[in-house]
């Protein structure tokens, strides 16, 4: 048999199964220990009063599930309809990518989701927009939840909350208006363009005429940009949308604790929650792994909840919301190896003979 064409026809194809072999044994190497502390945490599972964890369960993933809904309303916006399981395939394995690879797992979980969109025939831009805008929507959601909501729980005095939301919200306003000023937009877009030539494995002849026809890519991209303008309504939309997501992910939180018959500290658990989402999003260690769970065990002690019962929310809530999540993300990864849509290259336009 020659094994070169084979190598090469299959190469792609034996990477992906490598990479899932690696991530789910990633996943199953910590989820025993997590089990095995949580035991020992509290002492015995036989307390756990599964109510409540069966609360917590689905709580943790419908909040995945409202933020890919995000990603479908944003695709709306430039006119891509694409099914709800395909959108939810592409969210649960972005997810997995950010949360399980060290570092660069947070652009190689966006440039995965572009790529996952563009296979499925969605423009480049429409595809980078609204990945990007998801991101910048839904931390700004929780910048604003958690301000007021800090205020509302008395660790911070409530105007001074609300005043933060407000001047975070009108500064998004402000930014938005001012970025997608049509000559602020294509100057940007033009820098983007630039960068964008020196990513690994794009095309090289797309890089050369990125390189040499940045100004007329530009334009171009600028010009499908500015019309993906949400109406006020559905602005409304997107923002409850992306709310809800962090709602469900704290509610997930609050649900673990009562599991292992504590009392919900909600000042100290909505602190230990904004510092679980500043371990993730520092992609120091995947997930957060080891910040989020010493910033949250420290906030729960502090709130009064025994440590064997704050151990075990900790760990429960982290085993639902993260090593979960990651493990369902990568299943479909693993069935999409062989079932996603071929991505068949299209060279820029600006290549195109008139």
């Amino acid at each position: 048999m020659a094994w070169g064409p084979f190598i090469k026809k299959h190469w792609q194809t034996a990477l992906h199964w490598v990479v899932v072999g690696a991530a789910v044994g990633y996943l199953a190497w910590l989820i025993p220990g997590l089990v095995g502390q949580a035991d020992e945490a509290f002492g015995s599972l036989d307390h756990l009063r599964w109510g409540w964890l069966f609360v917590a369960v689905p709580f943790g993933v419908s909040a995945l599930v409202v933020y890919g809904e995000l990603h479908r309303q944003l695709l709306l916006v430039g006119g891509a309809r694409l099914s709800v399981p395909t959108v939810q395939g592409i969210n649960f394995v972005e997810n997995a990518v950010s949360t399980t690879i060290p570092v660069v797992g947070g652009a190689g979980a966006i440039l995965y989701a572009i790529d996952q969109l563009r296979r499925r025939k969605v423009d480049s831009a429409l595809a980078s927009w609204s990945v990007l805008v998801a991101g910048v929507i839904a931390t700004l959601s929780l910048l604003v939840l958690g301000s007021v909501g800090l205020g509302v729980v008395g660790r911070i005095p409530l105007a001074l909350g609300i005043t933060i939301a407000l001047v975070i919200a009108l500064g998004s306003v402000g930014a938005w208006k001012l970025l997608t000023h049509p000559e602020v937009l294509r100057h940007g877009v033009r820098g983007l363009v630039l960068v964008a030539q020196w990513i690994p494995g794009v095309c090289k002849t797309c890089r050369s005429a990125w390189a040499e026809r940045a100004d007329q890519v530009s334009r171009r991209l600028s010009a499908r940009l500015t019309v993906l303008q949400p109406s006020g309504l559905r602005w409304l939309g997107l923002i409850a949308i992306a709310a809800s997501t962090w709602v469900l992910d704290f509610l997930s939180l609050a649900a673990s604790v009562a599991a292992v018959g504590a009392s919900v500290p909600w000042g100290g658990l909505l602190v230990g929650f904004l510092l679980v989402q500043a371990s993730i999003a520092l992609q120091i260690f995947p997930g957060g792994a080891g910040l989020a769970e010493t910033s949250l065990l420290a906030l729960l002690l502090a709130s009064g909840v025994p440590a064997a019962q704050a151990a075990a929310s900790v760990l429960i809530y982290r085993l639902i919301t993260w090593l979960g999540l990651a493990l369902m993300g990568w299943l479909v990864y693993a069935l999409w190896i062989h079932t996603a849509p071929l991505h068949l290259h299209r060279h820029a336009p600006e290549l195109t003979p008139a």
